[in-house]
């Protein structure tokens, strides 16, 4: 009787885990709308946290590079000041005589406009525009790269969903043939044509891929999360997602490595501060030439000193002046500052050089990485097409007996190893195709 409770036991276990798998995906699809690739990218370019920062790091260059900023346009104040006082005097006069004066009291008004103008500073303000210019220009170019950062990212991690997605199916595949196999090894020990061990060596089994399901399913959750947050939304957000992962596209060495020296944004931003260097030298120099300044005033003052010799003092009307300072010597500071200026200018130089060679050498790794991944991807292709015909076909030989416990586990294994290299293929390609695209500075938009 306790051996019969402990069959009926055994039985109900496969049938209770798939139904948890299965049920989990039933309640899934239907509590979630499906998310194409174009919508997650557009919902990523308007919410991502980052996207955000730099565009507003690109609106702060924008709003800086003015010819205000730049020193051209003159500065106009409004000042006024009242004062007085009260003071006890005591003066001794030459003859002898002494004059005391208790609580004398003064006030004083002061009101104007006053104008500042550099006309002439050795042309810092013409560098000055130049860079404030420059400075725009790179975090333009920043934000782009971020774009195409953010959107390859989501490409990647989108279609990486999909493929584990395709792998879950397989492991339920899987634990379905496993459930079948362990269904028939009971039946043949039942009928006395197999032994107990072969059923306990199916159950192992059994839990084994049933473990691999629950983690897979737990692998997708994951890659969800890490979605949303690309997305910039709630990270318990569930959706679906579209399964077909398109075909790669097939890029020539030479043509990627022409194309990167003249669009990459990492080049192109590291030649902009190459220029940012040359323009610090001209702004160095500019210590060198004279200054010249134009000074304007219109202003009203007045004193009143009741008691003395001039009781009321006014004054108003304009004032004009020009200031013109030439330096002469300081301690040889503007050509220490100029020779440092030349040398990180020659750093940049440096720095260019080492970042293009860098970037080319990436061109042909991303290259021979696609042309490895798509010739995978054809082979990979064929052996789990395979694979799973010799799965499919292990299970009826187990089941009339024409194979061992241990060849059909190894049919279902070698189907599940060929999916899971299939799977991979499809994402390195597809992941050094958007490689080379960002490298380029040509990111396709799905």
């Amino acid at each position: 009787m306790m051996r019969s409770k402990t069959k009926n036991r055994f039985q109900i276990i496969p049938v209770l885990l798939l139904l948890i798998t299965s049920s989990f995906s039933a309640s899934h699809a239907q509590s979630a709308d499906t998310l194409r690739i174009s919508d997650a990218i557009k919902i990523g370019l308007e919410n991502n946290f980052s996207l955000r920062i730099a565009r507003n790091e690109e609106l702060v260059a924008r709003n800086n590079n003015t010819i205000g900023s730049a020193g051209f346009l003159p500065k106009l104040d409004i000042s006024s000041s009242a004062s007085g006082s009260n003071y006890n005097i005591r003066q001794e006069l030459a003859t002898g005589e002494v004059k005391e004066t208790k609580n004398y009291p003064t006030t004083s008004v002061y009101g104007g406009v006053q104008l500042s103008w550099t006309l002439f500073d050795g042309f810092a303000m013409f560098a000055n525009r130049q860079r404030l210019s420059t400075l725009e220009g790179i975090n333009s170019i920043a934000y782009q790269l971020k774009v195409e950062d953010v959107v390859s990212d989501i490409i990647v991690n989108y279609y990486t969903l999909s493929a584990e997605k395709q792998l879950l199916d397989i492991y339920r595949e899987i634990l379905r043939l496993s459930a079948d196999r362990l269904n028939i090894a009971r039946e043949k020990a039942a009928i006395g044509t197999s032994y107990l061990l072969a059923v306990m060596q199916a159950e192992v089994d059994y839990r084994t891929d049933s473990t691999q399901v629950l983690r897979q399913i737990n692998r997708i959750k994951d890659l969800t999360i890490t979605l949303n947050k690309l997305l910039g939304r709630d990270p318990s957000i569930q959706f679906e997602i579209e399964s077909k992962i398109p075909e790669v596209k097939l890029y020539n060495q030479d043509s990627v490595i022409t194309m990167l020296k003249s669009n990459n944004k990492e080049l192109l931003i590291s030649r902009l501060n190459l220029r940012l260097k040359q323009i610090a030298i001209k702004e160095a120099q500019a210590s060198r030439y004279p200054r010249l300044t134009l000074s304007s005033a219109y202003s009203f003052s007045q004193s009143n000193t009741p008691d003395g010799s001039t009781t009321l003092s006014r004054n108003i009307g304009p004032s004009y002046g020009v200031t013109l300072g030439v330096p002469l010597f300081n301690g040889f500071n503007v050509n220490r500052n100029i020779a440092n200026a030349r040398i990180y200018m020659e750093n940049q130089e440096f720095y260019l050089q080492a970042l293009e060679n860098d970037l080319t050498a990436e061109a042909v790794r991303l290259t021979n990485n696609l042309m490895l991944a798509t010739n995978l991807v054809e082979i990979e292709k064929k052996s789990a097409l395979l694979a799973k015909q010799n799965s499919d076909i292990s299970i009826e030989k187990y089941r009339v007996g024409l194979i061992s416990d241990l060849e059909l586990r190894d049919a279902q294994i070698r189907y599940l190893n060929a999916e899971f290299r299939y799977q991979n293929a499809l994402i390195q390609a597809k992941s050094a195709e958007i490689a080379i695209q960002v490298l380029i500075g040509n990111l396709q938009m799905p």
